[in-house]
């Protein structure tokens, strides 16, 4: 009897410390929101401050652009949970998944360049990817998930994406597919970024990685502050991450049942070890590993998107052509078989999400409630940021109650201000 009635105290201490290091704050500081937004959407404004004020949110930026205009930029909370700094103006914080699209945007940019062709055989860029089974996968598979590759036999130190590149592509090009290329999709989680950074690699004239890549032919160009891999310049701009705690249930349940249960699981999360704790190290913050380690802000995304929801183009600068964002945004086979994670139609490397209002968003999401999209019927690019990290796959309330917000005042902008020129 002692010994339950000391494992009972135990277990509330745990709780108790868990409310106390989550809730009590260690400062008398408080959350602030600063940033711009249109007049027209004061409301959104008001939405993120509550969020903040309601403990909601934590730390987070969200940025809305309409054919190059910026309607929102407002970022507030803390950017370091533990000492309570603020967020500011030029603060950075971790994409992790929303890197993919930035990834996919690159390999459609080689598309449009005529380096690569979705159709084509990986091995014809790559001849050495064509052992085990893979003679049939095509670009086009590998960035719609369909390719069966979201693991390696060999798990990888993040440290060997920096310092052995060579080794990283042999296992590459040696892996065996999980399932028969095309016949079903699953989330490649790692992998991913990893393919796609390979085939820049091999088919830039340059040699150039994904990472430097993006910098010098889209970012620089189209004043995108958005590094995959953080330079080590810039760590002390980083807003650290935090996850919140199992008990604060900001997860829905079934899609916890799905990932424990799913047998692909413990494949495609077992490529390379990356944690919240990893991700703050300046180290490891640094390394360009494009499945996760993407790093800015909601206005560098949204920006990005912004170009995407308009045909490629705003105000006189083209990121790809009209009929490259055609390829782009385009659902393929929408009956593919999902055996892992992947329940909506996928584009080449975009998710298509339809929303419980009917809206068709294109983009990516991101761990822990982020989210990055563009609205080619409205014109917009929009994006959310948090680095208090919860379990949601999409829909995470915090960023669904922002983004519900700026539709309802997009409606009353849209009558009452002229026609912008995307072109």
């Amino acid at each position: 009897m002692n010994r339950i009635t000391t494992i009972i105290s135990l277990l509330i201490g745990l709780l108790a410390w868990q409310y106390y290091t989550h809730n009590v704050p260690s400062t008398n500081e408080t959350p602030r929101t600063s940033g711009y937004f249109h007049p027209a959407f004061r409301k959104v404004a008001e939405v993120f401050r509550e969020n903040l004020k309601s403990g909601l949110e934590r730390g987070a930026s969200f940025a809305a652009y309409h054919k190059g205009q910026c309607l929102i930029d407002l970022y507030g909370g803390w950017s370091d949970h533990e000492v309570e700094r603020h967020w500011q103006d030029n603060t950075l914080t971790i994409s992790w998944s929303m890197v993919k699209g930035v990834a996919a945007v690159v390999i459609a940019r080689l598309v449009d360049m005529g380096l690569l062709d979705y159709k084509t055989e990986v091995y014809k860029y790559w001849p050495e990817f064509e052992k085990n089974d893979k003679q049939n996968i095509t670009v086009e598979m590998l960035m719609a998930h369909q390719a069966g590759l979201i693991g390696l036999d060999e798990r990888l130190h993040l440290f060997d994406y920096r310092d052995n590149w060579t080794k990283v592509e042999r296992l590459l090009a040696q892996q065996k597919p999980k399932w028969p290329a095309g016949s079903a999709q699953g989330y490649h989680g790692l992998t991913f970024g990893m393919y796609a950074d390979a085939l820049v690699r091999k088919v830039d004239k340059q040699h150039r990685n994904l990472s430097q890549f993006f910098q010098e032919e889209i970012a620089q160009p189209l004043d995108i502050e958005f590094y995959i891999g953080l330079p080590l310049t810039e760590y002390h701009r980083f807003a650290r991450s935090k996850a919140a705690t199992f008990w604060e249930q900001r997860f829905k349940y079934f899609d916890f049942y799905e990932i424990i249960t799913n047998p692909h699981t413990s494949i495609a999360f077992d490529v390379v070890q990356v944690t919240e704790k990893l991700m703050t190290i300046p180290e490891y913050a640094n390394i360009g590993f494009p499945s996760i380690s993407g790093f800015g802000s909601a206005r560098s995304l949204a920006k990005l998107y912004d170009y995407l929801a308009n045909k490629g183009s705003v105000k006189a600068k083209r990121l790809l052509s009209p009929n490259a964002v055609d390829l782009l945004l385009t659902p393929l086979n929408a009956s593919t078989p999902n055996v892992f994670l992947l329940g909506i139609p996928m584009t080449r490397g975009l998710m298509v999400y339809t929303d419980s209002k009917g809206r068709h968003l294109i983009g990516h999401p991101g761990y822990g409630g982020n989210m990055a999209f563009a609205d080619p019927e409205q014109n917009v690019g929009v994006a959310y940021f948090t680095n208090y990290l919860g379990g949601y796959r999409i829909d995470d309330p915090r960023e669904v109650t922002l983004r519900e917000t700026f539709y309802e005042c997009f409606k009353d902008y849209k009558k009452s201000s002229p026609p912008i020129r995307s072109v």
